[in-house]
C-alpha cells in the first residue's frame, strides 16, 4: 500500500520537532527584543496618518502590477523624491526586500555572469541566484582578500556582480565597503549593496553606510528596506537610470507582482522624513547597543564582531539556545532564537535587536538577566 502524502509530511515535521527545528507562529510576550523596528517608528502617529490619508484619498489597494495598470502618480513622485534624497539618478519601489533581492540578482545573473557574495549572504540573495543561470563565487565573511582571489580567476571581459550587505542581519557586523568598492573598480565589477539593516541607523540623516563612507559614486546599486528602521513596509532600489530601466524590464519579482498600496507608499516617504528629522532615535539606538554589548561580553557571552543594534548571543547548540530563550521569557523578555540553516551549524544563538522604543533601564535589565543564566 502506498504511503499517504499526509503521513510523509507529518513525518518530516516530526523530524523537525525532534531536532529542535520546528517553527510556529506566536505573538511576542513581554518586552520584545526580536523585531526590526530599530527607530521605534512602527506606531508613529505622523506616519500612520500619512498612510491613512492616502488610503482614504487613493483607495485601499493597487490594481495590478505596475506594468499592467497598477502604476500610480504617487509611486513616481515618491521614487523621484527618494532618488533625490539618496543622491541617485533613479529609484524603484519593490514590495519588500526579499522580492527586491530576488529580482535584482536573477535579473543580472545570466549564463555569462559571475556572482560574488559573502558566505553569510541573506537567503534572498542566494534564492535570486538559484533562479538564475549565473556562476556563483562565495567568499569568506567580510574578507576582501578572499573576494579578490575569486575575482582574479574570472576573465576581464566577463560580467561580474558583487553583492554584499552593509550590516549582516545575524551577526550585527559591518561590511568593509571601502575595500569592496576598490575591488569593484579594479576588476570592472558592478557593486550591489543591501542596506536593509543600516539605512535609518548609519550615515548622515540615516542614509546608510554608503553615505557614511562617502561611497555614493562607487556603489552602482543599493537596496533600502522600509520594514525595519522605518517601521513601514516595502523596499527601494537606487541606481542609475540605465540600471533601473534594466531592472524594470528583467526583474521577474517586480514584473509579475501586484504593486503595494498607495497608502504604503505615502507612509514610506513620511517615515524617511521623520527618521531624518529625529536624529535622537539613531543616536539612542547606537549608544544603548554599545552599552548592552559591553555588559553581555563582560558576562562571558560571545557577541561575535557586532558593532550595531543587532547583538547576537552565540550559544552553540540548538538546545542551549532554546533553553536560554525560555529563561528570558520566564523573566519577561522576548528574544528570537536563531537556528541552522539560518546560521552556520554550531552557532545557534539568540539575536537581540535594540530599538529606540526600548527604555535604557529595560536594556540594562535584559543584560543583567542574561548574566544570571546558568551557561
Amino acid at each position: 500500500m502506498q504511503q499517504n502524502f499526509e503521513n510523509i509530511i507529518a513525518s518530516k515535521l516530526a523530524e523537525k520537532r525532534k531536532n529542535g527545528m520546528f517553527r510556529f507562529l506566536s505573538q511576542p510576550k513581554g518586552l520584545d527584543f526580536s523585531n526590526n523596528d530599530y527607530l521605534g517608528l512602527a506606531n508613529h502617529f505622523e506616519i500612520a496618518k500619512a498612510a491613512a490619508d492616502a488610503y482614504i484619498k487613493l483607495g485601499a489597494g493597487s490594481k495590478g502590477s505596475r506594468l499592467l495598470g497598477g502604476n500610480h502618480k504617487i509611486f513616481e513622485e515618491t521614487e523621484s523624491w527618494l532618488a533625490k534624497w539618496k543622491g541617485t539618478e533613479a529609484a524603484l519601489i519593490f514590495n519588500n526586500g526579499y522580492n527586491a533581492n530576488l529580482g535584482i540578482i536573477s535579473a543580472f545573473c545570466d549564463s555569462k555572469t559571475h556572482l560574488f557574495c559573502d558566505r553569510l549572504s541573506h537567503t534572498s540573495i542566494l534564492d535570486g541566484y538559484a533562479m538564475s543561470s549565473g556562476k556563483l563565487h562565495r567568499f569568506k565573511h567580510n574578507d576582501p582578500a578572499d573576494l579578490e582571489k575569486a575575482l582574479q580567476k574570472v576573465k576581464e571581459d566577463e560580467f561580474k556582480l558583487i553583492a554584499v550587505e552593509a550590516i549582516y542581519s545575524m551577526d550585527g557586523d559591518i561590511a568593509p565597503l571601502k575595500e569592496y568598492a576598490e575591488l569593484a573598480e579594479k576588476y570592472g565589477a558592478m557593486l550591489y549593496v543591501d542596506e536593509a539593516h543600516s539605512d535609518g541607523i548609519l550615515g548622515p540623516g540615516g542614509k546608510g553606510l554608503i553615505a557614511e563612507l562617502d561611497l555614493e559614486a562607487k556603489v552602482h546599486l543599493s537596496l533600502t528596506t522600509f520594514g525595519k528602521a522605518y517601521g513601514t513596509m516595502g523596499a527601494c532600489i537606487f541606481g542609475s537610470k540605465l540600471l533601473i530601466d534594466y531592472i524594470i524590464n528583467n526583474a521577474r519579482s517586480f514584473i509579475y507582482s501586484t504593486a503595494i498600496s498607495p497608502g504604503t507608499v505615502a507612509a514610506i516617504q513620511k517615515a524617511v522624513e521623520v527618521s531624518a528629522r529625529d536624529s535622537f532615535r539613531r543616536e539612542s539606538v547606537l549608544r544603548v547597543s554599545a552599552d548592552f554589548r559591553q555588559r553581555v561580553r563582560e558576562a562571558g557571552f560571545n557577541c561575535l564582531q557586532s558593532e550595531t543594534q543587532i547583538v547576537p548571543i552565540v550559544l552553540g547548540t540548538i538546545d542551549k539556545a532554546l533553553k536560554c530563550r525560555d529563561f528570558l521569557a520566564e523573566n519577561g523578555f522576548h528574544a528570537a532564537c536563531i537556528r541552522p540553516p539560518t546560521v552556520p551549524n554550531g552557532t545557534a544563538r539568540l539575536r537581540i535587536n535594540i530599538s529606540a522604543a526600548h527604555k535604557e533601564e529595560d536594556v540594562k535589565r535584559l543584560a543583567e538577566t542574561l548574566a544570571r543564566w546558568d551557561k
